[in-house]
């Protein structure tokens, strides 16, 4: 017996409990055995996927400790700024010497409209009845 196809289909762990199934058909070479063939399309179906979620929620914890860790040490360094701005206030150095400003959860800052945007109000009625005006419209019809 001569086998021309192959059919491979690999059902990855992605952890978590979590799978996903990938499948290759090829023709074999004369030269090729099933055995590295099949070890080939698993080296790449293993690669298509991508890494396995442990890897991802590996990655995950260790930024959440570096995130911590950067917390803890702004926290720091904000109790040593309002600590010398304090002295510098108490001792008459510099009056004016601010607290360090917050800067949590901050959102892009909003970019103006080209063009303002006007609202008109509209009495309540049956909108049937509203008269309609030439030039009353936004867009000046």
């Amino acid at each position: 017996m001569k086998i021309k196809l192959v059919h491979a289909y690999f059902l990855i762990s992605l952890g978590d409990y979590s799978n996903e199934r990938i499948g290759f058909t090829v023709e074999l070479e004369a030269e090729e055995t099933i055995e590295s063939v099949v070890s080939q399309l698993r080296q790449q179906a293993i690669a298509a996927i991508g890494p396995k979620s442990e890897e991802l929620y590996d990655r995950n914890r260790r930024l959440r400790v570096e995130n911590r860790e950067l917390q803890e040490r702004n926290s720091k360094f904000r109790s040593e700024w309002d600590a010398t701005a304090e002295f510098l206030r108490a001792q008459g150095i510099k009056p004016e010497a601010p607290s360090m400003p917050q800067f949590q959860n901050l959102l892009n800052a909003a970019k103006p409209e080209s063009q303002a945007v006007t609202a008109e109000f509209v009495e309540e009625g049956d909108p049937d009845n509203i008269p309609f005006e030439a030039g009353n419209t936004p867009d000046g019809f």
